[in-house]
């Protein structure tokens, strides 16, 4: 009898043990896109690509994406797409420990995700979206109030029904709360630089350094100053764990750039830099050089566009969509920013620019309307072969398409003057480490934003 008792006071163990072990924990909060209903999510044929928040009347998410966004009304979900498309989670009043995205079964195997926290990813990359994904957030991204954003790294759609977020459990440090007023600073050379303000909520002291000095540089207390030069500076402020805050860290990238300004042409000068430029339907086009394959060295220049009918065009000088023609025998050798002459092929196969080591004649015709007709071997460039919005050589007019006109590039104002820029604190001298010094110091010294030595 005692030992049958035994036995089943055992086995109650082992059930109430089983049961225990069996519960899961469930997420605090689920953001559900099997229904459309409050989300109000556009469908494909109205598909988002600039940042929009929907809400569900509780929460709101924001949704950006180059390709574009929408909700597929057939099988309940919410699809994303493609590299660069983003969702910004809201800011959770609880500690976050864990995201669960759930996808679909027919979703992409191959697109690649993960979570970021500003420009840092948090988590480990997923593959594939035909199956539940997990993201870990870690201790130190866990703080009350962060904004999560989940992003699409690859060249894939990612399909979206649910979204999990799991509570982290114990006592959670506050978010260091470091913040630049913006991530990133478009920096044209010769205008005002308008530094971004900088913001914290840590006790700890922060520390902020530039990774390239010679195009901005930043003071102790955060003040970013441009220094005339072009280029690319991150800035990134950094502060370390305390007793109240966790450790934290923010970055700021200037691109600082000159434009080059091309003005319309009348005739072509050996030696100088063109744009091939198209004009039609109240826009202007400008051909962008082939990308090199060495498999497959041709193909279609694409096209950038401007609204409006210009006679000149301001371009970032980094794009280099120029072409130089060059004075050959028989009219002028064309060449790309990147160093490989245009030609067309001979056997009338292609109408793509081939691209090669040789220069090879084609002759360039001004006429009276501002275009110019430019052929190699019979075939002429034209630009919007149909509906397509690129350049390509035919030996014949094909339909709505257009030949092009050539800017030329304008030296004088392609020269930037001098820079404005504003101030940090008049007169405060920093060390090359950020820190503050006297007029006694002795060394290299900052002094609103331009280095000096101090004897």
């Amino acid at each position: 009898m005692i030992k049958t008792l035994r036995y089943t006071f055992m086995a109650v163990i082992a059930l109430i043990c089983g049961s225990m072990s069996a519960q899961e924990v469930q997420p605090e909060v689920t953001l559900d896109f099997t229904s459309n209903d409050t989300w109000k999510i556009p469908v494909k044929e109205a598909m988002g690509t600039t940042e929009q928040t929907f809400t569900n009347g509780t929460y709101s998410i924001k949704l950006a994406a180059p390709v574009g966004y929408y909700y597929n009304t057939k099988d309940k979900f919410l699809m994303l797409g493609k590299k660069g498309a983003t969702l910004t989670l809201p800011a959770f009043t609880f500690p976050v420990s864990k995201i669960e995205v759930v996808g679909t079964n027919n979703a992409s195997a191959k697109v690649e995700q993960n979570i970021f926290v500003g420009e840092s990813e948090v988590s480990t990359k997923t593959v594939g979206a035909n199956k539940p994904n997990t993201y870990e957030i870690g201790a130190e991204n866990q703080a009350i109030g962060t904004e999560y954003v989940f992003k699409v790294l690859s060249a894939q759609n990612t399909q979206i029904t649910k979204i999990n977020i799991y509570k982290a459990e114990g006592k959670q440090k506050k978010s260091a709360g470091l913040k630049f007023s913006e991530s990133t600073v478009d920096y044209e050379l010769g205008t005002t630089f308008t530094a971004p303000t900088f913001t914290k909520a840590t006790t700890a002291a922060v520390k902020f350094v530039s990774d390239n000095e010679e195009v901005a540089t930043v003071n102790a207390e955060g003040v970013i100053a441009a220094t005339g030069k072009e280029g690319k500076a991150v800035i990134t402020a950094t502060s370390e764990e305390n007793d109240e805050f966790n450790a934290g860290n923010a970055t700021c990238t200037v691109y600082a750039y000159r434009m080059n300004v091309y003005k319309k042409a009348t005739a072509v000068e050996a030696g100088k830099q063109y744009l091939i430029v198209a004009q039609r339907d109240n826009k202007t086009y400008y051909a962008a050089p082939v990308k090199y394959n060495a498999e497959k060295p041709y193909g279609y220049m694409n096209s950038f566009s401007v609204d409006g009918i210009v006679d000149e065009l301001k371009i970032k000088s980094s794009y280099n969509d120029a072409f130089t023609f060059e004075a050959v025998a028989g009219g002028y050798a064309i060449k790309d920013a990147n160093g490989y002459y245009l030609y067309m092929d001979e056997n009338v196969k292609h109408n793509t620019f081939q691209l090669g080591d040789e220069a090879k004649a084609w002759t360039v015709e001004p006429a009276e309307n501002g275009t110019f007709t430019i052929t190699n071997n019979g075939k002429f460039i034209q630009y919007g072969n149909g509906t397509f919005t690129t350049f390509g050589a035919w030996t014949e007019a094909q339909d709505k398409a257009v030949k092009p006109m050539l800017f030329v590039f304008d030296e004088a104002a392609g020269i930037n003057g001098v820079q404005t820029t504003v101030k940090p604190q008049s007169n405060v001298r920093y060390n090359i480490a950020g820190q503050r010094v006297g007029a006694d110091y002795k060394g290299i010294v900052i002094v609103n934003g331009k280095k000096y030595l101090q004897k």
